[in-house]
């Protein structure tokens, strides 16, 4: 893409600057209707070894710039644009999106195409890319709302050493509002947070296998908020090992007095990166059953990308740690990093779950579709059971048994539910099936 197009438009007889153009052209787009298409906004990062000298506009820095912006822009489609707002900061458009997916698909190849040295005459750059992204299907749907969103998700980027994080409802809230802190933190206190239980059906029996434990926050409290902004607060304010425990021993007072009768052997829990990374981790667990007396195979641990990438090294040694006192693993919204699959073969899991996010749109997405299959195929080929979760059609659910996947997840079967209530939903699931 050639830089020079930036500057050709003028704002009020003088040059408009390149985020100046960006801005506008972005306004013009975000007024047009997309029907089933997205538009998403990136916010790249750089770290640069020639950081000095691109502040100060060297001439060599300048030039680097030049062949930086080429770089990119050769990963980038006819109709998308970009500009370099500062030396060490580009702002990226891509309009008419039939996935997000090809937003994600777009950062991993910026981020591989800069992973080699930038050369300009003698002068030789090195960067250290950190995406940030942004859909307007979670923004406020303004350039400014779009550009905020993708800036706190390169925060987050970051803060995981991702090469890129996509922006969610969380992106613009105020998480250091102490309402919010106060909320959740009276809300652990009280015993107020419930669990839903959503099933994971088997294709080849359609027996219920296992269920997922998820966060509810109660109905009648306020400010509203949802698992993710829950889980996120307890995370970031030193909550996040009291919200560990109140789901641990809610899902295990549960699944000894109700579940059992359901014939269920695994609930799946999630495990947060902080979690993850506390050396107490396997203790902590082991009380939790010693007190409900059940054996570790009752309770399967899901670990998201992010939790173990932040950390590979440390995160394989807790993980073995954990394999070996009896848990069962999973790494859950699988597709959504970006080294996960040279270390794929090192983690000692048994199941993998797709991301929702490729699952949503697979029937009107050709490219989802074969990401979903080559995900199938990937995991197949590690002796893995792969999940898709959120399916939420007939028509995506027989896609993905066309693809061998293996178990399915989502509102096509069953939405996440009481355990009294799962277990009358098992028990007229399974006598459906035995009365065909």
């Amino acid at each position: 893409m050639a830089t020079g197009s930036f500057a050709a438009r003028l704002f009020g007889g003088r040059p408009a600057s390149p985020t100046q153009t960006l801005l506008g052209r972005l306004e013009r787009d975000l007024q047009v209707p997309r029907g089933t298409t997205t538009l998403a906004v990136l916010i790249l990062s750089l770290a640069r070894s020639d950081a000095i000298d691109a502040t100060l506009e060297l001439p060599e820095s300048m030039l680097i710039n030049t062949v930086l912006l080429e770089r990119i822009g050769n990963t980038l489609r006819a109709d998308d644009y970009l500009a370099l707002a500062t030396p060490d900061e580009i702002w990226i458009v891509l309009p008419a999106l039939a996935s997000a997916t090809i937003a994600h698909l777009a950062a991993t190849h910026i981020g591989r195409v800069l992973e080699a040295p930038l050369q300009a005459g003698t002068l030789t750059v090195t960067v250290n890319p950190c995406i940030g992204i942004a859909v307007t299907s979670v923004s406020q749907g303004t350039p400014l709302g779009l550009l905020h969103a993708a800036s706190e998700a390169r925060k987050r980027a970051r803060s995981l050493s991702r090469l890129f994080f996509v922006a969610t409802e969380t992106e613009g809230l105020d998480l250091h509002s102490k309402d919010l802190i106060n909320a959740v933190a009276g809300a652990l206190a009280q015993n107020r947070l419930t669990i839903a239980y959503q099933p994971k059906v088997d294709m080849a029996t359609q027996r219920v296998l296992s269920v997922e434990a998820l966060i509810r926050w109660p109905a009648d409290l306020t400010p509203v908020m949802s698992p993710m902004v829950v889980v996120e607060i307890a995370e970031r304010f030193g909550m996040i090992e009291e919200l560990t425990r109140h789901v641990l021993h809610t899902v295990l007072r549960e699944y000894t007095t109700l579940l059992t009768a359901t014939g269920l052997p695994r609930i799946w829990i999630n495990l947060s990166a902080g979690m993850l990374a506390d050396p107490d981790l396997p203790d902590f667990l082991q009380q939790g059953l010693d007190i409900w007396s059940t054996g570790a195979g009752v309770i399967g641990l899901e670990i998201t990308e992010s939790a173990v990438i932040a950390d590979i090294e440390q995160s394989i040694e807790m993980m073995h740690a954990l394999t070996g006192r009896g848990f069962e693993l999973a790494i859950d919204d699988f597709g959504t990093g970006y080294s996960s699959l040279a270390y794929l073969r090192r983690f000692p899991i048994s199941e993998l779950k797709i991301d929702k996010i490729f699952v949503k749109h697979m029937s009107s997405s050709a490219p989802d579709t074969q990401l979903v299959r080559t995900i199938i195929d990937l995991a197949h080929n590690f002796k893995l059971k792969v999940i898709a979760e959120g399916v939420e059609d007939a028509t995506t659910l027989d896609l993905l048994a066309q693809m061998g996947c293996d178990q399915i997840q989502g509102y096509v079967y069953a939405k996440p539910m009481p355990a009294a209530e799962l277990v009358r939903w098992i028990a007229s699931f399974h006598g459906e099936l035995a009365g065909n």
